[in-house]
């Protein structure tokens, strides 16, 4: 009774209701067939659900829009002080998943260029894809791009929540270009929104968060949208010299 309750379990799963329903009282029309059918059929279920959650797995990551696929297994926390001193709280992060998304929990990545923080961002959006959750990669630039052309069509609405709907929406590059109050204002809807509908943002900057202001077009839109990403945050400090500098041959390879 327990396979058959597991097979069950499977075709429901798989959407197969009629299938689920009917089981059992065709199964008992062959009673001396009965297990190997049930075997059988718990076999070739099984593999299907397999191969729909794979196929569902590399589909979040093609819609992630990852320009490069970098896990946690990869990037290397020994480079230096900074990076061996938030290794231990950053795996804890990543493996509190997926309970951390439900709860809306983001990642701040703060720290000069080359020292890793779109990889470990990047690493976090990867391992959401893995737990079959909706994920978005943008460039602060890129999303902005999207969001004025949007407003200057009559499609923000759309738009906006092609952002706000992902479980995990990654904004890489925050800081490098100072934004008008337009482009200010529509990256605080993202945020508001995605705040109050505890959904998970994760952010790499390259400023600290005394200069956001210099980021946002006033200081009041700069603290309200660090102070919704942060109060629900775990933040990530790196420093040091950029590994493209000093790992230039094995960047190349």
């Amino acid at each position: 009774m327990k396979n058959l309750a597991t097979l069950i379990e499977t075709l429901n799963e798989l959407r197969l209701e009629a299938f689920a329903k009917n089981l059992e009282q065709t199964l008992d029309r062959n009673p001396e067939s009965r297990e190997v059918n049930l075997t059988m059929l718990t076999t070739l279920t099984q593999a299907e659900l397999a191969m729909r959650g794979e196929k569902s797995i590399a589909y979040r990551i093609r819609e992630a829009h990852f320009q490069q696929i970098q896990t946690i297994e990869t990037f290397d926390f020994n480079y230096n002080a900074s990076t061996k001193k938030i290794k231990n709280r950053y795996i804890k992060f990543l493996e509190a998943e997926p309970t951390a998304a439900d709860q809306g929990l983001c990642a701040l990545f703060v720290g000069t260029s080359g020292l890793g923080k779109t990889h470990l961002a990047r690493a976090l959006g990867y391992r959401h894809c893995q737990q079959n959750k909706k994920v978005l990669t943008t460039t602060v630039n890129n999303m902005l791009l999207s969001l004025t052309t949007a407003e200057s069509t009559g499609t923000l609405r759309k738009t906006l929540d092609q952002y706000i709907n992902p479980a995990l929406l990654i904004i890489d590059e925050v800081g490098y270009v100072s934004l008008r109050e337009l482009e200010s204002n529509l990256i605080f809807q993202v945020i508001s929104a995605r705040y109050d509908r505890r959904r998970s943002t994760v952010v790499t900057t390259n400023r600290p968060f005394g200069e956001w202001n210099q980021i946002f077009h006033n200081d009041a839109i700069a603290h309200a949208i660090l102070d919704r990403l942060a109060e629900r945050a775990e933040v990530f400090h790196v420093e040091g010299k950029s590994y493209r500098e000093t790992h230039p041959q094995r960047l190349r390879s």
